[in-house]
């Protein structure tokens, strides 16, 4: 079994399919599939959460996990994190995670996928301040390397399109129905749950802004903290309905700075792909957006977040969109601060003050100090959860 670099993919042999029971008669899951030839049979292919993540369980033994989660601890750790949002929760893993709590060195805020039960185990804020499940994921769409992002517009016709397989003309697809995203929503938003929805095409922003919106009018919450993730392609507009919804969005601003050349020259021409993961408009709306990585695509990068939104400088060196650069104030503050409250966590980090816990970092320079496009290179000296040392001499 291999697993696409996005998260959202997986190919695997017949040997899989045999371990896992998989075979013509299989249904697809809501919102995933299984690839199929011209007559109906497997091709080895598996497309978004609910086809992909079961595989995963005959592909490691869950007997390493824990060394495993403790060493993704460490390796946060050194890139200078305290607090960390798990975005594709498993509750199968909960009893695990609890049991490692005191071994934790890293707060986790998770996010449980949604399921076709639309049921969860979990109550509201379970937890404390080291572990805690604050809301709901679900998925729109998928990624744009696999051609399913939900788009109002054609993707280009290039060599960097056809070779990850997007037929001509093609804008892409969603993985839920309106109807279906509806139906998710109204399971767990009343019941006091947070949603988060991965969306990246603008066609799927206003199907799942329509479908939050609904959501408010029936069931009005002040502080809602709904979100988006990735939403490369959002539109003016858009950000300005979801800035009047109090929806916030968190950006994968570290793209640019990998693919950023792909995005414009191979997948969405000038105009659209200039002005991909559209920071410096959001924050003018007054949303409080944050910024993140999505760690099978790019490892988690803080100061190279912070030094990418200030720069958006592509691999060729050209800039996309310079309007949408944060300033360094900005993009820390979107780093640190607004990123904890989006996790509901910025009454204890996100922050230095007194009542908090004593979560901080120490650089080599100073990230205002040095000039934005050197701020990824600066090293990660010590860092401290609650006072005590957990990375560094």
């Amino acid at each position: 079994m291999i697993i696409h670099n996005s998260g959202h993919k997986a190919y695997f042999n017949s040997r899989v399919a045999q371990l896992h029971g998989l075979n013509l008669d299989t249904p697809d899951s809501k919102g995933a599939k299984f690839g199929r030839d011209a007559a109906g049979e497997l091709d080895g292919t598996a497309e978004e959460t609910g086809a992909v993540f079961p595989l995963l369980s005959g592909a490691i033994d869950f007997a390493y996990y824990p060394r495993m989660l403790l060493a993704e601890c460490a390796r946060l750790n050194r890139a200078g994190l305290t607090t960390c949002s798990e975005m594709a929760f498993d509750p199968g893993f909960r009893p695990m995670v609890e049991q490692l709590r005191a071994q934790l060195t890293v707060r986790l805020r998770t996010y449980e996928i949604s399921n076709p039960q639309m049921t969860t185990d979990s109550t509201l804020g379970q937890g404390d301040d080291m572990l805690r499940q604050v809301g709901i994921k679900i998925w729109v769409d998928g990624p744009p390397w696999i051609g399913n992002i939900d788009l109002s517009f054609p993707y280009l016709d290039t060599e960097a399109s056809r070779i990850i397989g997007v037929p001509p003309g093609s804008c892409g697809c969603a993985n839920y129905t309106a109807e279906q995203l509806h139906e998710i929503v109204g399971a767990y938003y009343p019941l006091g749950w947070p949603m988060a929805c991965h969306v990246q095409g603008d066609a799927g922003v206003d199907t799942i802004l329509d479908v939050y919106q609904e959501a408010l009018k029936r069931h009005p919450r002040d502080d809602h903290r709904l979100r988006l993730e990735h939403v490369g392609a959002i539109r003016p507009d858009q950000l300005r309905s979801a800035a009047d919804l109090g929806v916030a969005y968190s950006i994968f601003v570290d793209q640019i700075n990998y693919w950023g050349d792909v995005i414009v020259d191979g997948l969405f021409g000038e105009e659209r792909g200039t002005r991909w993961m559209p920071a410096g408009s959001a924050v003018a709306t007054g949303m409080r957006i944050s910024l993140h990585n999505d760690p099978l695509v790019t490892p988690e990068e803080p100061l190279r977040n912070i030094s990418v939104a200030v720069t958006r400088t592509a691999p060729s060196g050209r800039v996309l969109g310079p309007q949408e650069r944060l300033t360094v104030e900005q993009a820390i503050r979107v780093q640190t601060i607004d990123a904890a409250w989006r996790l509901f966590s910025d009454d204890v980090v996100g922050s230095l003050e007194v009542g908090k816990y004593a979560d901080l970092v120490v650089l080599s320079a100073d990230p205002r100090a040095v000039p934005p496009e050197q701020m990824a290179d600066l090293n990660v000296r010590a860092t401290y959860l609650a006072g005590r040392r957990v990375y560094g001499q």
